[in-house]
């Protein structure tokens, strides 16, 4: 049962010490991120307080295609998936961006220092790190979470499988928006961006999971835009049930759509009968 969604972009650039003397230009962003998180959490220990059950934060990033073509695929569903779980509760670093970068562990978690996390989940670490230590279930919801990737097609089914537990479920889905906004983008400046963005962020704040499914998948890809690989688990996992979408923030200072945005579960509407 989905409680809450979150969606938020995964630039390393919302740590503030790879960023430098730039770094305030995010403030906002971060700002925005932390609402998201905050709310996300809290989502979850309403909806386990109704429920009388335990729930799950599920952190999703989209696959990296070489993560997905040199290792070995998860069985799932009786064939095999690009869904796979990550350990990310202990210390995790941004030394490859150049910077020793150290995030401490979440709390209730050990020292032990796992995989290195793609970039994304790793981002999506950082800004749970933001968040922690402000209660006690929150901090629970954070150390227990699954750190997940995948491709489309997987996470459908994976959204179809949260849709259906009665597991109290917070999503919070790392996703960038076009990469092709203006001529400092990094990918081509193409005309289609703009148009692009405003529908998804229209169907994100609307709480809509028809108008995102109505997206042209094939476009989003075009300006190389991740969110497009999630939305059908998103539409999945919220199928059936009414949402209240609101917009955090959009911006795209450096030529990418970042926007944050939360679904929260909307109360039934009763029609008048008079």
């Amino acid at each position: 049962m989905l409680a809450a969604a979150a969606i938020v972009p995964a630039p390393p650039a919302f740590v503030p010490e790879l960023m430098g003397r730039a770094a305030h230009e995010l403030d906002d962003l971060r700002a925005a991120a932390d609402t998201a998180l905050t709310a996300l959490a809290e989502e979850l220990q309403a909806a386990e307080d109704a429920a009388g059950i335990l729930g799950q934060m599920v952190v999703v990033a989209p696959i990296d295609p070489e993560e997905r073509d040199h290792q070995r695929p998860v069985e799932e569903h009786g064939g095999p998936s690009a869904h796979r779980e990550h350990r990310a509760a202990g210390p995790v670093g941004f030394g490859e961006f150049g910077l020793d970068v150290t995030i401490p562990a979440l709390p209730g978690a050990g020292d032990e220092v796992g995989a290195s996390l793609p970039t994304p989940l790793l981002v999506g670490r950082y800004l749970a790190g933001r968040v922690t230590g402000r209660s006690d279930g929150a901090d629970r919801a954070w150390s227990r979470a699954r750190w997940v990737t995948t491709d489309s097609a997987s996470g459908a089914a994976l959204g179809a499988e949260l849709a259906a537990t009665a597991t109290p479920t917070a999503l919070l889905l790392l996703a960038d928006g076009a990469a092709c906004h203006g001529p400092k983008a990094p990918r081509a400046e193409d005309s289609r961006a703009g148009a692009y963005e405003d529908a998804v962020n229209a169907a994100l704040a609307a709480g809509d999971p028809a108008a995102l499914r109505a997206l042209d998948p094939l476009l989003g890809a075009e300006l190389s835009a991740t969110g497009p690989v999630l939305w059908p688990l998103l539409t999945a996992a919220a199928a059936g049930m009414p949402w209240a979408g609101e917009l955090l923030h959009h911006s795209a200072p450096y030529g990418v759509g970042w926007t944050v945005a939360l679904w929260r579960r909307a109360p039934q509407r009763i029609a008048s009968m008079r």
